[in-house]
């Protein structure tokens, strides 16, 4: 490589920072690639998820030639349209692109290097013309005559069958290259599997918009390593007992040397959502095509583990690949399918709430900051009237697969609300659906080893601290005001880590995951939890309506 190369630059087509040039010193010896902070080609850690954390590196070899290296990523890595196995040379103007659909940037070094020169070849050049000795020829005196045009006749047929000859020639050279091309194709198939599914969530598993297609099922990543074509490729999956064959996707052809990636997205039935113990499924997978025009088939099935319609699951993130506490909750986006505003149990609760709580609530219609936190604390006292009791356990951790993850037991809202009893992200996750059928905009603030509700309205954030209820045999109940201020202190505390960067600190904004395909899962109404909450209800009513002695304004002066 030439010595006068002082930078590599990366100049990025598609992704995030499309049309951005970032420049790095030519004397690194190598460039890493990844969500990994510590990554110099850098790609954002909560939006690019189609890149690996550590995805690849751009190496300078000790000869100065550069190569780019595949760290195993799970989406993999495309140099000029071709999948890399492995390594690859680099130069300078390749396109490079993480994943199939992934951000995408050309290599570059500055000052560009000259190319190489080849060396001049001297060769032997016969001379056109033929030279005679003219001793041996005196007596022979050449006589001028004319051209007979008869003799053109003579010659006429010698052209056609030269002529003839290389026609012959060139289709049989032409059936050569194209028989080469056409040879059989080879398939290499790689499949990226969920080995973990949360019934909650079957609704985002089976929408490629969601999110954008973040939480997909499977990922077949289809790669021919032949010399002839694929054709008529198609892809079908199924779970036994759950969903039949189903066709993902079909591809016309690949190419010798392409590459096609299929991403799943099963249809599950509503009914996995009345599950509830965990099992051991499997995902099958079929592969049709035509190699050489001659039909073929490749088959494949993997388990995966079915958890409960209760169980929460922190992160799918392979141990490998976690690179942070962030990584430990990457699931923390799929907190809405446990937030369901149009369960008929919630919205039946809420509307006792309001009315023997709250003597009426007009909180979701006037988006007025006094009146939201009105019905804040008014569905505190609604729990604290009705005896509910905060139960402070966490989740156990377990290994599945290559996923080390917490799990934990979420009793879903209805089952809070009947139970009278919640963990601290069961009661956040009430409130959030308890503010959500009034039609605020619930937030939910996760932080170390806890989690509470809150709301957005007009730009600000209120909180208040759902477990304060305690309980008699945990030795204190708060007051609604006194759940509140506990609340303000800690949203204040949260924004001051958030801000600062402290891991363990995240914002669920409620209706805008729900917004982005994050729907929660449906639920039938149930008499029985009726009589339950009308029970609850003759309970709230104990002391009337609740007059509050805080004011909006002394509130957001804590904010």
């Amino acid at each position: 490589m030439n010595g006068t190369v002082k930078q590599y630059q990366i100049r990025y087509k598609a992704g995030i920072k499309a049309n951005q040039t970032e420049s790095f010193d030519f004397a690194l010896p190598e460039l890493r690639i990844g969500r990994d902070p510590a990554s110099e080609i850098r790609f954002d850690p909560e939006q690019e998820l189609t890149v690996s954390r550590q995805h690849a590196r751009i190496v300078r070899q000790p000869d100065g030639h550069i190569i780019i290296e595949d760290n195993r990523s799970r989406n993999g890595l495309y140099v000029n349209g071709r999948r890399v196995s492995g390594n690859t040379a680099l130069n300078p103007g390749d396109e490079v692109k993480l994943g199939n659909n992934g951000p995408t940037f050309i290599f570059d070094l500055d000052p560009r290097p000259v190319p190489v020169v080849m060396p001049t070849q001297i060769i032997d050049i016969p001379s056109p013309t033929a030279t005679f000795d003219t001793q041996q020829v005196t007596d022979y005196v050449p006589v001028q005559q004319p051209v007979s045009k008869i003799s053109w006749w003579y010659t006429l047929p010698v052209v056609f069958l030269l002529a003839g000859a290389m026609v012959l020639w060139m289709g049989f050279t032409k059936k050569t290259e194209v028989s080469k091309m056409v040879g059989d194709g080879e398939l290499d198939i790689q499949i990226f599997p969920l080995q973990a599914m949360m019934p909650a969530a079957y609704k985002v598993y089976a929408n490629p918009m969601a999110l954008d297609g973040r939480f997909y099922f499977s990922k077949v990543v289809i790669d021919n390593k032949g010399s002839g074509e694929l054709r008529d490729v198609k892809v079908d999956y199924a779970v036994p007992g759950y969903i039949d064959w189903t066709a993902a996707d079909e591809i016309n052809y690949i190419l010798p040397g392409g590459a096609s990636v299929v991403t799943i997205y099963p249809q599950f039935p509503q009914r996995v959502v009345e599950k509830t113990t965990q099992s051991s499924e499997r995902m099958q997978i079929r592969i049709t095509y035509l190699n050489s025009g001659k039909p073929e088939k490749y088959e494949k099935s993997y388990p995966f583990q079915m958890l409960s319609r209760n169980d929460y699951l922190y992160t799918n993130i392979a141990l490998s690949e976690i690179r942070g506490q962030q990584d430990f909750e990457d699931n923390n986006d799929l907190a809405p399918v446990f937030i369901t505003p149009q369960d008929p149990i919630v919205k039946y609760y809420t509307q006792q709430v309001q009315e023997k709580v709250l003597g009426g609530a007009t909180a979701g219609v006037t988006q007025n900051p006094q009146e939201v936190v009105r019905f804040m604390m008014g569905v505190y006292e609604a729990t604290r009237r009705t005896g509910m009791v905060y139960s402070g356990t966490s989740g156990a951790q377990q290994e599945i697969g290559d996923i080390v993850s917490t799990q934990q037991k979420i009793r879903l809202p209805r089952e809070v609300i009947t139970g009278n009893t919640g963990l601290c992200i069961e009661m956040a996750f009430l409130y959030a659906s308890v503010f959500a059928s009034e039609g605020l905009d619930p937030v939910i603030f996760f932080v170390p080893g806890h989690a509470y509700p809150g709301v957005h309205v007009n730009g600000q954030y209120f909180a208040i601290e759902a477990t304060a209820v305690g309980g008699a045999g945990l030795g204190y109940i708060a007051t609604a005001d006194q759940a509140l201020q506990a609340g303000m202190k800690q949203l204040n505390e949260f924004m001051q880590k958030a801000q600062q960067g402290a891991p363990g600190y995240s914002l669920i904004e409620v209706k805008q995951l729900i917004n982005s395909g994050v729907h929660p899962m449906e639920l039938t109404d149930d008499t029985f939890m009726r009589v339950k909450v009308d029970q609850l209800a003759q309970r709230m009513t104990v002391g009337g309506p609740l007059v509050f002695q805080q004011p909006a304004q002394q509130t957001q002066q804590q904010q």
